[in-house]
């Protein structure tokens, strides 16, 4: 039965784009809209829709604006509304890594569970140079060690490996039912340059201005009609990474992969950047609203992978990416207990014979 106050729903999901919002939208099994207005209460400027996955109460809300300060608004302002909350998933798309340690692979299309979030772009300024800062948060939070273990039970291989046959079926179900393009684009547009090879224009322009024929060096800048560009109008050919995973004929399922996330206002488009990054900060994932949303509550990002987080950079692995991610938060409520409002723990719930 639809819940009739407010203060009964424990999780969020937040969502920077519509397309990310569109995804969770199409799997919530029950819509509560008819008890519940979208507006938020007074002092609260949110768009709300509400509903239930599984047997979680959840209220899905889109930002006005990509963003950490965009983000951390629309957290505080929910609280208004939803005092309840206890679990804020930030869900849609992301850059990763493809390369993880023991030669691990990221495709486009897998999912991040953060389990850290590391905040970047933050820093001084010197006379001989800018010096940044890495700031590490912790998602799950001290208080919160009930998270803190299910997130480590889902980490085993047993219970990795359900999650992610979850995650497949739910996606099966949106891509089966959908009237939008969820489907899979093909492992012949999932490209991985080497990390230091440009995004500009390799093929003839008559633009005798264009920076890009002089462009040289990695420092080099580049003219602002290749920054919007594509590869296959740019003539981006340079050396490719053959990725494992990507060999067979079928379409790869999506996996799922644990680890720290790093959040900024900036997107980061730089392949040489991105491997120093996750060389110093040991992080998997880039993207732009987990640290605004951990300032106000209990949080956790579960992005798809829509790209590889370089100057090849494009949306046309978006739709994908964040139907992958939708179908991963619903595998995560469906292994996550509802928390006992009485005893303030979660209960633990059967799934295949195992209880977390």
């Amino acid at each position: 039965m639809p819940v009739k106050s407010r203060k009964d729903f424990q999780v969020a999901i937040i969502c920077a784009l519509p397309l990310e919002f569109d995804a969770v939208e199409a799997l919530l099994d029950e819509y509560y809209d008819e008890t519940i207005k979208r507006l938020g209460q007074r002092g609260d400027a949110n768009w709300y829709r509400t509903g239930r996955i599984g047997e979680h109460d959840v209220v899905l809300t889109c930002l006005p604006n990509m963003g950490q300060g965009s983000a951390s608004s629309a957290a505080s302002s929910l609280l208004i509304s939803f005092g309840g909350i206890s679990l804020a998933l930030v869900v849609g798309i992301c850059g990763a890594v493809p390369t993880l340690p023991q030669k691990r692979e990221i495709i486009l299309g897998d999912v991040i569970i953060s389990d850290s979030i590391v905040e970047y772009g933050l820093g001084k300024q010197y006379p001989d140079g800018f010096k940044p800062t890495v700031q590490v948060k912790d998602t799950i939070g001290r208080p919160n060690r009930e998270i803190r273990s299910f997130i480590s039970g889902l980490k085993t291989r047993s219970m990795r490996r359900q999650l992610q046959e979850e995650l497949s079926k739910y996606l099966a179900q949106l891509q089966y039912d959908s009237e939008t393009d969820w489907k899979y684009p093909g492992a012949i547009h999932d490209i991985l340059f080497e990390s230091h090879y440009r995004h500009k224009h390799y093929i003839h322009t008559q633009d005798t201005a264009c920076l890009c024929v002089r462009c040289q060096s990695r420092s080099d800048p580049v003219c602002d009609k290749a920054l919007e560009g594509d590869c296959s109008t740019l003539g981006c050919a340079g050396p490719r990474i053959e990725r494992q995973r990507l060999s067979s004929h079928s379409a790869p399922k999506p996996l799922i992969h644990f680890g720290a996330v790093a959040s900024a206002d900036t997107v980061m488009k730089s392949g040489e950047h991105r491997d120093a990054l996750a060389q110093m900060s040991k992080v998997i994932g880039f993207e732009m609203e987990g640290a605004g949303v951990w300032d106000n509550l209990t949080c956790l990002v579960i992005k798809g992978v829509s790209d590889y987080a370089d100057s090849h950079k494009s949306k046309f692995w978006q739709n994908y990416a964040a139907a992958t991610a939708a179908s991963c938060v619903k595998a995560f409520l469906t292994f996550y207990a509802k928390e006992n409002h009485e005893q303030g723990r979660q209960k633990p719930v059967p799934i295949n014979g195992y209880r977390y």
